[in-house]
């Protein structure tokens, strides 16, 4: 068991304090479809391991403790993850329920690209990044390829990175330029970094903190989004789990923690928080203001972050 889990200090301010906040199995975690999707056995944990959610009494910061050991990860995001193709294979094909698929995945990826470029919009004379400096984007997490391939027609360089061995030989098949994270080479850096859905699976976040700021130019703009502990509340109030799933799931951001993160290691809020926002539906009028509002935590247990590089 001591193979499989490791216990750390809290990965935000290094304090050994806390108090545990939830303490929950794989029966009670997951559905009926993830226990088809799991295969817990290769991961060395059952239907009644118990994991534990602790809440830092120094920063507040909510994470899985113990966790799930890092040099296991390759079994847990590929081995053990091999049922989420059975069903889902067919995302992959060139069949018209894929298209579908990539075309609906392509516009929702449009919106986080969109605001991201925003920050840039004095570098685009036209509809193109043509006539200037190349706008540069690394996608941490970019899974299929979405962002990849949206970045082509804007003249913007883009490059992923994920760990899902899948996912990658599908962007490569896509001819798209991606690698796993410590195959990009140390000199290269983006004025944009994107990384999606990301955060709250990462083991080590000073080392994914520094590893983000290296890649970045100075002024340039980190955009990432997580989870928060008010998800923990609303889906244990539920008793349905969608995203505390202590697998994979193991990082929950308060503000307090978050600030310390991201003053320690060279980042800070983007100034003026900004208002654009594609509409597509109703509720979305109401984003910006919410933005503007929550600061990027909002009550739904989801949080999103506007960073700018202040070092060097």
């Amino acid at each position: 068991m001591n193979e499989i889990f490791n216990e750390i200090d809290c990965p935000v301010c290094g304090s050994n304090v806390f108090k545990n906040i939830l303490i929950i199995t794989p029966e009670q975690f997951l559905n009926d479809y993830r226990k088809k999707y799991y295969n817990l056995e290769s991961m060395g944990i059952n239907l009644d391991t118990k994991f534990f959610f602790q809440k830092c009494k120094n920063c507040s910061f909510v994470f899985v403790n113990p966790r799930i050991n890092e040099k296991i990860y390759p079994i847990v995001y590929n081995i053990a993850k091999e049922g989420q193709y059975a069903d889902k294979g067919w995302r992959e094909g060139d069949n018209d329920l894929a298209k579908l698929f990539n075309t609906h995945s392509k516009f929702y990826a449009s919106i986080n690209l969109l605001e991201a470029i925003f920050y840039m919009k004095n570098r685009f004379n036209k509809l193109r990044n043509d006539e200037q400096k190349p706008i540069t984007l690394l996608d941490y997490g970019c899974g299929f390829g979405h962002i990849l391939d949206l970045c082509k027609p804007f003249g913007i360089e883009a490059v992923g990175v994920d760990i899902d061995e899948r996912r990658i030989q599908f962007c490569k098949n896509k001819e798209l330029n991606i690698c796993k994270p410590d195959e990009l080479s140390e000199d290269i850096k983006f004025d944009i970094i994107i990384s999606w859905s990301v955060v709250e699976h990462i083991n080590d976040l000073n080392q994914y903190f520094q590893y983000i700021y290296k890649h970045m130019n100075k002024g340039g703009i980190f955009m990432f989004n997580g989870l928060t502990p008010r998800i923990i509340f609303w889906e244990r109030l539920r008793k349905k789990y969608r995203w505390v799933i202590p697998i994979e799931h193991i990082n929950y951001f308060t503000r307090k923690s978050m600030h310390y993160m991201i003053s320690k290691h060279g980042f800070a809020y983007v100034p003026k928080m900004k208002l654009v926002q594609l509409i597509d539906s109703y509720p979305r009028y109401f984003y910006p203001f919410a933005k503007l509002l929550f600061k990027g935590f909002y009550p739904n247990g989801i949080l999103k972050m506007d960073l700018i590089k202040i070092g060097e």
